[in-house]
């Protein structure tokens, strides 16, 4: 297992992800053959006073928030400081921060935080807001592949105190220990991915309803036998209804449970780094999020040479993960 494999994965799953995030699953099928780089950001279906939220400063092949926090993530926990709250949030502030001076803007994708990174809000008011809500965003599940690879007792906490540091919500906390125990069951315990959602389910304290969630996606038929019934299941109501994310496309929303859900499906049904990607997108919506999951997963599990030349060649920070997985190699030695 390398570190840097698990980074890279994240980033060209995020990045490929971004350009047609958001866009309806049939789409998808129909645009997207994985043989070069879509960007269809123009036309995600948002009223045209917010297009900007998605188009202004994107670049092809850039990565987004989910590999910039999950860097975040890898900060913090290779810092000799103690594993709190707070110390994650500073090292999100920070990477996001450093972006700017690189770039002269900020990375695209940034949903609730962007309000504490403008100063609109404190990072208290951002937890109020996730607190109690339905539907919490997916932000502690794309950013938790990286406590899997810790001792397996402390995987549980540290996973829900990075959900807690942004997302204090059951369900948030839930996804980002599932996503953890997902990653610790394929790329550490090299178990067989049949079992996944099983394993995920019994390894940490999960509630009924999302418990009877899990349930149901794991006896779904295999990811090719899907139909639209099955897809219902998987990622909630279709199309997506409000207040989910994005309304009226098929998809996944910007769910916590929904994401790691799908997460989990994909890895129990993928051969390796770039069917899981595959699969990721073409579920729709918001694919990045969930790309970035399993491909980084998967690159952990068995490496990258499944990914196409072309994406190995544009995605941004290749340089910068070979750096970062030095530098964690170095503070836990294998």
């Amino acid at each position: 297992m390398e570190v840097f494999d698990i980074l890279l994965g994240t980033a060209i799953g995020d990045a490929y992800g971004a350009g047609v995030e958001f866009q309806d699953r049939e789409w998808i099928r129909a645009n997207v053959d994985f043989q070069t780089f879509v960007n269809s950001r123009d036309t995600i279906q948002v009223p045209e006073e917010k297009k900007s939220l998605f188009t202004d400063n994107y670049h092809a092949w850039n990565y987004t928030d989910d590999t910039e926090m999950t860097i975040g993530v890898l900060k913090a926990l290779i810092s000799k400081e103690p594993f709190t709250e707070d110390l994650l949030v500073r090292m999100w502030r920070e990477e996001y921060e450093k972006g700017i001076r690189e770039k002269g803007y900020g990375r695209n994708g940034h949903g609730s935080m962007s309000w504490y990174y403008s100063g609109d809000k404190t990072i208290e008011e951002i937890k109020s807001f996730q607190r109690n809500r339905p539907n919490p965003g997916n932000a502690p599940a794309m950013r938790s592949v990286l406590f899997g690879l810790l001792p397996e007792k402390k995987i549980n906490g540290f996973a829900k105190i990075n959900a807690e540091a942004t997302h204090p919500n059951i369900h948030a906390i839930l996804s980002s220990q599932c996503i953890a125990r997902a990653a610790e069951y394929l790329i550490v315990k090299q178990e067989d991915p049949q079992y996944i959602i099983d394993y995920c389910m019994r390894s940490i304290s999960i509630n009924a309803l999302y418990q009877d969630y899990l349930t149901a996606v794991d006896l779904l038929p295999q990811y090719n036998d899907l139909e639209e019934t099955n897809f219902e299941t998987l990622c909630g109501p279709q199309p997506i209804q409000s207040p989910y994310f994005l309304p009226g496309i098929k998809g996944v929303p910007s769910d916590s449970m929904f994401t790691a859900g799908c997460v989990l499906f994909v890895l129990k049904n993928c051969t390796d780094a770039f069917d899981a990607l595959k699969k990721s997108i073409l579920l729709g919506g918001d694919v990045d999020s969930v790309a970035s999951i399993t491909t980084g997963i998967m690159g952990g599990v068995s490496g990258l040479s499944s990914i196409p030349e072309f994406m190995h060649t544009h995605v941004e920070g290749k340089q910068y993960f070979e750096a970062l997985g030095n530098q964690y190699n170095q503070h836990f030695p294998s």
